[in-house]
Order: structure tokens, then C-alpha cells, then sequence
């Protein structure tokens, strides 16, 4: 119905929103927890078949997981403010960095056959979404760097 309002904000509705239109708080909220659940039983996978022997096939898996669980962020905000977020200056490089990261794995992982590089890649893309995720959270970047940062001092 036109001049309906999105129940997240007080704009009108906007085609980019449409992917998630017009759900309920519980709905969205379910479609989190069941894309975020998602996410991490495909991480959970790609240990098992790293446990198995096959490295590739855990950086893909992992990758895709990762994307996943990402993804069921555009439940809660929707795309477009979720998309907003995202290229805020406080995270930006963040965003760019961990999708970067994400990239470059599955480009390893279906190119190449540099299994150990694609493993590092997926060492480096967890840290880089772990570092995006602390960018949602209020310092917590700031309480990531001064936990490494008193875990390295020396007397």
C-alpha cells in the first residue's frame, strides 16, 4: 500500500527494501536466527571436511558459511539500511577488507592449487570478519585491541 512505513524506520517504502518486505519484528527476527544458523552449521561442516583431509573444500564451505551468516544481517535492518551501514566510514574499511578476504579465498580455492595459501586466506578472512562483526558493537574493536595489546606487553 503506498505511504506505508517500513517497521524499522520512518521512511517510506523503497524498492530495495523489497527483498525483505514488510515483515514483523518476530519474522525478521526468526529469519536472523535461522539464516545465522545456517551460516554456522556450514562452518561447522567445513571443519569436518577440514578434519578429513580436504582443505579447498573447507575454504569454500567455510566461505559460503561465512556469506551466510552475514547475509542474515539484512533481516533485522533491512538491505538498504543494512547496506548502509556497512559503507559508514566507522566501518567501511572493515566491510571492504573482510569481503575482500572472502573473495580472494574461493578465487584460491577454485583456481588454484594452492591449498595452503587458500587455508591462510581463510585464517585471514575469519579474523577479518570477526573484526567487521566488532565493528556492530560498541568499542569493540577498541576492547579487541587493548586485550592483544595487554596480552603483548613485556616487562
Amino acid at each position: 500500500m503506498k505511504g506505508d512505513y517500513n517497521f524499522f524506520s520512518d521512511k517510506k517504502d523503497d524498492p530495495l527494501d523489497a527483498v525483505c518486505p514488510k515483515l514483523s519484528y518476530q519474522q525478521r527476527l526468526w529469519g536472523f536466527l535461522i539464516c545465522s544458523g545456517i551460516g554456522w552449521f556450514l562452518e561447522f561442516c567445513a571443519f569436518i571436511s577440514f578434519f578429513q583431509g580436504n582443505g579447498k573444500e573447507f575454504a569454500i564451505i567455510f566461505s559460503i558459511g561465512n556469506l551466510v551468516a552475514i547475509m542474515s544481517t539484512l533481516f533485522l535492518s533491512g538491505p538498504k539500511d543494512q547496506c548502509k551501514k556497512m559503507a559508514d566510514k566507522s566501518r567501511l574499511i572493515s566491510t571492504i577488507i573482510f569481503f575482500s578476504t572472502l573473495i580472494v579465498t574461493l578465487v584460491l580455492a577454485f583456481a588454484t592449487d594452492l591449498t595452503f595459501l587458500t587455508l591462510l586466506m581463510t585464517l585471514v578472512q575469519f579474523c577479518a570478519y570477526v573484526w567487521y562483526v566488532l565493528s556492530f558493537i560498541p568499542f569493540g574493536q577498541r576492547m579487541l585491541k587493548k586485550f592483544f595489546s595487554s596480552c603483548c606487553e613485556f616487562e
